[in-house]
């Protein structure tokens, strides 16, 4: 398992993008507590990974997982940046589950 620290800055929107063969959907990923959808970090480090908005708060989502967020930041580094800039939208793939999931705040 991989227990490096992985962080991911994006100056525009991060939308969580589900995609299957019978529906596709699409929800912004924003912080808990102040419901900021710009300038977060994405963290993570073995299976757990958070949002950090620009104020500070540390949240998490049970959609946003740490294979997610390297993967996100492999193409980050692939494409040279140090943060996504505004004029990008970092797509997170959600994880494939069934069942009921309650919100972590």
């Amino acid at each position: 398992m991989d227990t490096e620290l992985c962080e991911v800055r994006a100056a525009g929107r991060a939308v969580y993008v589900d995609s299957s063969a019978a529906h596709s959907s699409r929800m912004p990923v924003s912080c808990r507590v102040c419901d900021a959808r710009t300038g977060l970090t994405l963290a993570a480090r073995g299976e757990d990974a958070w949002i950090i908005c620009p104020d500070g708060h540390t949240t998490r989502d049970w959609r946003l997982t740490g294979e997610a967020v390297r993967e996100v930041a492999a193409a980050a580094a692939e494409a040279g940046v140090d943060e996504v800039p505004a004029d990008a939208e970092i797509w997170v793939r959600v994880r494939a589950t069934t069942g009921s999931h309650e919100d972590i705040a």
